[in-house]
């Protein structure tokens, strides 16, 4: 799994204009997107290498030290902050803005663990899993492995894929071409395929896989979702992994991952979704288990809030409580 990815949409949206053509015409526009993208890789390689010289746990101190002090001078403080209100509605000012640093020092540890996943990974032996997970990873049976972007998401992928006769990951590639193929070359110890998120529904059927897993994050808003609750509130939820999994006949196993620590996690399975009897239709099914999923997300970030990664608006605008509710 490489879990900094978002699960696939129900259907492909269109392409994103460059946000400068209206102002100085769609050549000029693509040559100076162009430009940016290489600086953005370049920073990126820059703080890759800074992160790779230092050892796994300063590298980690590090991120969180700078992406800590950085985040919440930056637009997207006011989506975590207004994501954090939902999830601590009777936080003071100060609970909630401590909690939104630390979703930002999370994210800056994240980053700066990229060079260190295969170290951090082979050091990481705290995991605990029921018996009927264990059963099928000793069996080789393909399951679909669910998550959602807390703690450090990306050191899933290679402890599945370790386990797991192999793994593809549904993800959504980076719009910045220099930029994904960093990404994919930290990626590489994973052992993992990544196929791209608009290509998963089409691409992964049972002669593609071949008993292969399958892994996805699930906690991102995806507008032509069901609207399943999430905290009280309705969340546009995708439910397409859920029939992929019921198209597969693929046990949906939840698993994350906790921060113990710099560069030091504990990894948690779950039992399998349950497929409710009399569900009904394999939508009725699907959005069931999204449910499912969702209630056991609200415990993972209530019980962390600061590890879980929420800079993009995770709820609609105005919405009112969940009639479910």
């Amino acid at each position: 799994m490489t879990f900094i990815i978002r699960p696939p949409a129900d259907e492909p949206g269109p392409a994103t204009p460059l946000p400068w053509s209206p102002i100085i015409g769609y050549e000029a526009s693509r040559i100076l997107k162009a430009a940016t993208d290489i600086l953005a890789a370049g920073g990126a390689a820059a703080m890759w290498a800074l992160a790779w010289l230092l050892p796994p746990a300063t590298a980690s101190r590090t991120g969180a030290a700078l992406i800590g002090w950085l985040g919440p001078r930056l637009r997207k403080h006011k989506h975590v902050c207004r994501n954090l209100r939902t999830v601590m509605p009777d936080a003071t000012h100060q609970e909630l803005q401590a909690a939104a640093r630390n979703v930002w020092r999370n994210l800056g540890s994240v980053l700066f663990e990229y060079p260190h996943l295969s170290k951090i990974l082979s050091a990481t032996d705290a995991v605990s899993m029921p018996p009927s997970v264990r059963q099928m990873f000793e069996a080789a049976v393909p399951m679909m492995f669910v998550t959602a972007h807390v703690a450090n998401w990306e050191l899933l992928a290679g402890y599945v894929a370790g386990q797991a006769k192999g793994l593809v990951v549904v993800y959504n590639p980076d719009e910045n071409p220099h930029l994904e193929r960093l990404i994919q070359h930290l990626r590489k110890p994973s052992r993992c395929e990544y196929v791209g998120k608009h290509d998963a529904l089409r691409r992964i059927t049972d002669r593609y896989l071949q008993g292969r897993s399958v892994g996805l994050l699930l906690d991102v808003r995806v507008d032509t979702g069901a609207m399943v609750p999430l905290f009280g509130r309705d969340a546009p939820t995708t439910t397409s992994p859920f029939r992929m999994a019921q198209r597969l006949d693929y046990p949906v196993v939840p698993v994350r991952a906790k921060r113990a620590g710099p560069a030091r996690f504990e990894i948690e399975f779950y039992e399998p979704l349950a497929m409710r009897a009399g569900a009904g239709s394999a939508k009725t099914a699907a959005v069931e288990m999204a449910r499912q999923f969702n209630r056991l997300l609200e415990t993972w970030i209530t019980e962390r809030p600061g590890e879980w990664l929420c800079t993009k608006r995770r709820w609609p605008k105005n919405t009112t409580p969940s009639a479910s509710e």
